[in-house]
């Protein structure tokens, strides 16, 4: 299995400080710098101040306290206030270029590029000479997508402040994202001959060479920083991706080696290592180095996570389970206090159908961050799947007094509280719970499928099935409730051709359940079809009811319908031994007409 292309493989990311590999990530990276020059001026120009001029001196000293005002609410972080200061202010002089920066600012903030974007413009117009309102245009336009009209702005801005030097990193780094790296490799050569030689320029000319596959020139540019920065050791590992990109894997492996010698506990020096081996197939050697990497503190907790997620979605999972949860103990080990630590190794042991040791490591994650709803549910699935009904009566009340309008956690809770011989307390869990819930038939259809199983417990069988018939209303396919609904009308003995058609429909839908089968059987069975009942109720024992007290009493009635006594005797039998209900079938079994 190959991890490449996945977040956590280190690349020339791992051992650089700004630059990056990808084009995308170049974009990324040019509209950090981009937001740090927009951010740090302080949005005052020339033409503003001409334009309140023609205030009245009434209304130019009221703009100047809500201005004044709007900053202020926006340092102390109340941003609905300081833009109802700033839009009071635009009221005053619309014309404000200040003003729509300063709220364009605000909108950005939000994630409302498109708002902002255009109060930029009319911020721009109102003062080109202002080069925080062109820093912040060609930033909105980069967030926005619109590159071309980002490189346009900070072409016009260079032409007008031709020493600023940061510009052209910005502006190269806006070409690179584009693909045009032939023009941005152009901008590097000339800021070398204006400022000289530049680490940084260096390294994003390195990634423009590996993006163009040049790497002869990628390699220049990275012993040529070796030889100017000796003790940079990122500088090594830059190199070692490069020489594997080049096919000089042995290069690459001794330069790690190497590296790894001067820090043994590197997290991407063992990251690289571990790639390199998974590469060549040599499993021990990749296993070897990745274990490392996991013990290593060095190496990031979401990186780790990430291997681990990769591990869970491969089908060699079953195959290396020792090692991955040999993975999962060394994270633990080695970042002790994170919850992630124990959730994905609860994750893994789920996925190896160990759901006992998957529920200790789920409740070691919320012990450490309990504001972990999709855990706590995973907790209570597990609760359910065992049949373990205090602790999931006990954890379901946890999350509800964490999470009080969560309406799973309510369906979780009546659902225990039911299987606990509660019906009431049930009901009033799964009703308070279903007022919850927001446009998710699905889940509705949960409620009222539990809703019908607590009614028809506490005896409200009117109750019971107009939440089943509610609930096929939401899926009308909902193989359970076609059980349930029909098993307990044919206990009723009401309504028995209903039941048999949904007991019927039930099977078809998922075949080989036992339960089901039994529920058709023994609907047959009142329908007086003792015949067809016998072979379903066969069926079901067959699939796994041989020790269900309920289908061995089953049994025995349709036998003793059909006039074989002795065999239900024996079955009835069977059902008490196996803790059926022992008033019930002592009676059957003692009864003075078994005769044959």
């Amino acid at each position: 299995m190959s991890f490449r292309n996945h977040a956590f493989i280190p690349s020339l990311s791992v051992y650089c400080r700004g630059p990056f590999r990808t084009a995308a990530v170049l974009y990324a990276l040019a509209a950090l710098v981009l937001s740090g020059c927009a951010l740090a001026g302080g949005g005052k120009s020339s033409s503003a101040e001409k334009e309140r001029t023609a205030l009245n001196e009434k209304e130019r000293m009221e703009f100047t306290k809500l201005f004044f005002d709007g900053n202020k609410a926006k340092i102390l972080g109340d941003y609905g206030q300081a833009k109802k200061y700033f839009n009071e202010a635009l009221r005053i002089d619309p014309h404000s270029g200040a003003v729509k920066f300063e709220i364009a600012k605000l909108l950005a903030e939000r994630g409302r590029y498109g708002e902002a974007l255009s109060l930029a413009k009319e911020a721009r117009e109102s003062d080109g000479d202002n080069v925080w309102y062109a820093h912040f245009l060609a930033q909105l336009y980069a967030e926005t997508g619109d590159l071309p009209s980002s490189v346009r702005v900070f072409k016009e801005i260079i032409n007008a402040r031709p020493a600023e030097y940061d510009n052209y990193f910005n502006l190269a780094n806006l070409l690179a994202a584009q693909g045009e790296y032939d023009e941005a490799l152009k901008i590097y050569t000339d800021l070398v001959e204006k400022i000289g030689p530049n680490e940084d320029i260096s390294v994003q000319k390195q990634l423009i060479f590996l993006e163009k596959e040049d790497y002869d020139r990628a390699l220049k540019e990275v012993i040529a920083l070796i030889d100017a920065n000796p003790e940079e050791t990122r500088y090594y590992g830059m190199k070692a991706e490069i020489l594997q990109r080049m096919g000089r894997s042995e290069e690459a492996l001794e330069l790690y080696e190497i590296m790894l010698f001067e820090d043994p506990e590197s997290g991407p020096v063992l990251m690289a290592l571990f790639e390199l081996y998974e590469d060549r197939g040599n499993r021990e050697k990749s296993e070897e180095y990745l274990l490392r990497a996991f013990e290593s503190g060095d190496l990031s907790i979401d990186v780790k996570v990430n291997i681990l997620l990769n591990y869970l979605s491969s089908r060699s999972l079953e195959e290396r389970s020792d090692f991955v949860i040999g993975l999962g103990e060394a994270m633990e080990r080695t970042h002790p206090d994170e919850a992630k630590s124990y959730a994905i190794q609860g994750d893994i042991y789920y996925n190896l159908d160990d759901p006992e040791k998957a529920r200790e490591k789920f409740l070691q994650a919320v012990e450490l961050d309990a504001n972990r709803p999709p855990i706590l549910q995973q907790i209570l699935t597990i609760d359910a799947a065992l049949n373990d009904i205090p602790s999931l009566l006990a954890n379901s009340e946890a999350a509800l007094e964490l999470f009080p309008m969560q309406p799973i956690f309510y369906l979780y809770n009546g659902t225990a509280h039911l299987q606990n011989k509660d019906p009431d307390a049930a009901i009033e869990r799964l009703n308070t719970g279903r007022a919850l819930i927001v446009d998710n038939e699905a889940l509705e259809a949960q409620f009222q499928t539990s809703l019908g199983d607590a009614y028809h417990a506490a005896g409200m069988h009117e109750k019971s099935d107009r939440a089943y018939e509610e609930a096929l209303e939401f899926d009308p396919n909902n193989a359970l409730v076609l059980n349930n609904y029909a098993y307990y009308l044919s206990l009723r003995g009401e309504r028995l051709e209903k039941a048999e058609s949904m007991a019927k429909k039930a099977n078809s839908l998922v075949p080989d359940q036992a339960s089901f089968q039994d529920t058709y059987g023994w609907v047959l069975h009142m329908r007086g079809n003792h015949h067809n009942a016998k072979y379903w109720i066969e069926q079901a024992i067959e699939n796994g009811a041989d020790r269900d007290p309920v289908v061995l009493e089953h049994y025995g009635d349709v036998l003793r319908a059909m006039g074989k006594n002795a065999e239900a005797v024996r079955w009835w039998q069977q059902a008490l031994d196996e803790g059926g209900a022992a008033e019930s079938l002592l009676r059957k079994i003692n009864s003075e007409d078994l005769g044959e």
